[in-house]
């Protein structure tokens, strides 16, 4: 294994807050796109059943509530 010095390990992190990067990962396990999921947390745009359930799955979570209609 090839040592690293703290700074390189470092320097190869994620930039990405994140905020950025959960949005990236529900694109992608969703094939959507970031302005999509964006829309979906802004209340513009709600996903369909489907793409309800694999984002339920990934987050380990409930489908119900969340996406509660107001």
């Amino acid at each position: 294994m090839a040592k690293k010095t703290f700074k390189q390990i470092y320097e190869e992190l994620d930039p990405t807050p994140p905020k950025a990067r959960w949005i990236k990962r529900i694109a992608t396990v969703t094939m959507k796109s970031e302005m999509t999921v964006r829309m979906w947390l802004n209340g513009r745009q709600t996903p369909d059943l489907l793409t309800q359930n694999m984002i339920a799955r990934e987050l380990g979570v409930s489908v119900e509530g969340l996406f509660p209609q107001e």
